[in-house]
């Protein structure tokens, strides 16, 4: 599933304000967004090397501050992580 289908299919589940959000994201916080749609949390070390490797993400902690700062990712101790609002609305589309 494509991130933007998994966006869509999440949508009955999220505000309005978050979809907003959603909807004016840059190309590199979608790859971001999608990562963290497949793995929920992952140390912030994994993760920044991943979003290098895989995702060709030149600064990929500025993606993610910029994600925190927009309310779709939490930082957490040594880990980046889903927000909540958008854990919840996963959890309740995969029941």
């Amino acid at each position: 599933m494509s991130d933007e289908e998994m966006v869509k299919k999440l949508e009955p589940y999220l505000d309005e304000k978050v979809l907003r959000v959603l909807r004016e994201l840059n190309e590199d916080e979608r790859k971001v967004l999608k990562y963290f749609l497949q793995n929920i949390s992952v140390g912030t070390i994994i993760a920044v090397r991943e979003l290098k490797a895989l995702y060709k993400i030149q600064d990929p902690k500025a993606v993610i501050r910029n994600l925190i700062d927009k309310g779709l990712l939490e930082q957490g101790y040594g880990c980046y992580s889903l927000a909540k609002q958008l854990r919840r609305a996963l959890f309740k589309l995969l029941r």
